[in-house]
């Protein structure tokens, strides 16, 4: 894991309650003996991140409900759906996507498996069951259908739980979990996970989520996470609001998103009048042709351009738009792959600056503003506090 510098400083608060005086040695050799075992477990559920919600993100699941799992079903033909939550908490996205599944007309038999490296949070997971803030972001007729009182909670309703299951796992241990049947998952959900990782660790955990796809499979990513590099077992399918990465094989040339084909949704500038000043038109059209240059970027991440032709593209749109946040968003991320973190955090740190001062135009980018904002923080603060313990 990559952390940053409050995230260190959280992970010694942790260390420092536990160790109970031992030295840093002393204490990883206990963890790894058999009296150790369940003090880890402790200490992976003081360290870990368990934030999440019902209906996270509700932009990308419904390009999801729209364009992935519609699609899905009518060309599975009854055929029971696998999915896999990989990383689910505390199995709010595992009711998430059972409840999609039901919308959707999925075969009964479809199953949702749920794994996460701390055990605590799959104990509260099994459960399926929610506080009334948890579900603030459900559809009120989906709340009424599919959940039912259980105490001070809300339980999914059991048709929909008992086609759930849990199991532990840790990302960085293979091999993967595969469904009973045959094949792989038709659908892989790792979000808001990989966020945390080394660009290595995030690389080597995208192929093996990759390889545990059935051929037309489809990976999510969070918002936050798109890839710059997309392995050659992925294809990237771009729709109106979100990326979603399928595996190479089972999906049909009419169903991809074609970069070259796709409609501009760069945003129109604003008619203006004949008397406005040359110079107005001069930045519009240098806005037009900064948002062109950060489309073809974004292509091609699916066409398999170059890193020094994405550098190329993402510097020339910030010489046309300087304030483009979420392209110094892209080349710091890029930068920071291409082992250049001091580069890297210099993009991150002029992005969050036009993002607080106001500067940043609104552009199609998955990532609004407030969470571009966030991201940019996180990615600085993390290269910067590795920087430090160097």
């Amino acid at each position: 894991m990559a952390l940053s510098g409050p995230q260190i400083r959280r992970l010694d608060d942790r260390l420092a309650e536990r160790c109970r005086g031992l030295t840093p040695h002393q204490y990883l050799a206990f963890l790894k003996s058999p009296t150790g075992a369940a003090d880890l477990e402790g200490l992976i559920s003081a360290v870990v991140v368990n934030k999440t919600d019902l209906f996270r993100d509700e932009v990308q699941l419904n390009d999801f409900r729209e364009h992935v799992l519609a699609p899905l079903v009518a060309r599975a033909g009854g055929r029971p759906l696998r999915l896999w939550s990989a990383g689910c908490s505390t199995g709010e996205e595992v009711a998430t996507l059972l409840m999609l599944l039901a919308e959707s007309g999925a075969s009964p038999g479809s199953t949702v498996l749920g794994t996460d490296i701390s055990e605590a949070a799959l104990r509260r997971a099994c459960s399926l069951s929610f506080t009334p803030e948890q579900l603030r972001r459900v559809p009120a007729g989906t709340r009424e259908r599919y959940f039912m009182p259980k105490g001070s909670r809300m339980a999914l309703v059991s048709a929909l739980r008992e086609r759930a299951s849990f199991q532990v796992h840790n990302l960085m241990d293979t091999p993967y979990p595969r469904p009973a049947e045959e094949g792989g998952f038709d659908i892989v959900f790792c979000r808001n996970v990989l966020i945390y990782f080394t660009v290595e660790s995030f690389h080597r955990t995208v192929a093996a989520l990759a390889d545990s796809l059935v051929p037309g499979g489809t990976l999510v990513l969070s918002s936050s996470e798109p890839l710059l590099q997309v392995p050659p077992a992925l294809t990237v399918m771009r729709t109106t609001s979100a990326f979603f990465h399928v595996r190479v094989g089972g999906l049909r040339s009419q169903e991809r998103s074609a970069p070259s084909g796709r409609e501009d949704t760069s945003p129109t500038p604003e008619p203006r009048s004949p008397e406005a000043p040359a110079q107005a038109w001069a930045s519009a059209a240098a806005f037009t042709e900064a948002d062109l240059l950060f489309a073809c970027v974004l292509d091609g991440a699916s066409s398999g351009a170059s890193d020094a032709v994405a550098e190329r593209d993402l510097r020339r749109c910030l010489s046309l738009d300087p304030d483009h946040a979420a392209a110094r968003y892209l080349l710091g991320l890029l930068l920071e792959q291409c082992r250049r973190p001091l580069d890297a955090v210099v993009e991150y740190r002029r992005a969050l600056v036009s993002l607080e001062e106001g500067r940043s135009r609104p552009v199609p980018f998955f990532l609004n503003p407030s969470r571009l904002k966030v991201a940019c923080a996180h990615a600085a603060g993390r290269l910067e506090s590795l920087s430090g313990a160097r």
